[in-house]
């Protein structure tokens, strides 16, 4: 498949294992920043509107969470091609079911999202 739209949060970098996911899938990809203190949602649609606009064929991904966004171009992937369908310019996610338990100073563990078993969605 293609390229690739990957949308992160511009504090935040891509795993090692995230990257070896979105080249087993995909030619290449380029990252779309999402500034540190987000957006409004009015700065959203607008968002929205320009990355469904300009995709071109590119896949939609997303790395970090951006529920408003998420929720509008799925609206309008699943309005363009059907509830089943799939093609470059589709929306996906990166998502990983794994949790690593950390001890934290104090003896306090908490569970943090592995660096490895990500999967595309």
């Amino acid at each position: 498949m293609g390229k690739a739209l990957v949308i992160i949060n511009e504090q935040h970098q891509l795993l090692p294992d995230q990257e070896r996911v979105l080249l087993e899938r995909f030619e290449s990809f380029e990252r779309v920043n999402v500034p540190a203190e987000g957006w409004t949602l009015p700065e959203i649609r607008e968002q929205a509107q320009r990355l469904w606009a300009g995709a071109n064929g590119k896949a939609i991904v997303f790395a970090s969470p951006v529920p408003a966004l998420l929720a509008i171009l799925v609206r309008w992937d699943g309005q363009m091609q059907g509830a089943h369908a799939m093609t470059e310019q589709s929306v996906f996610v990166l998502h990983n079911d794994r949790r690593d338990k950390k001890e934290l100073p104090g003896g306090r563990v908490i569970m943090a999202i592995a660096a490895e078993g990500w999967q595309l969605v």
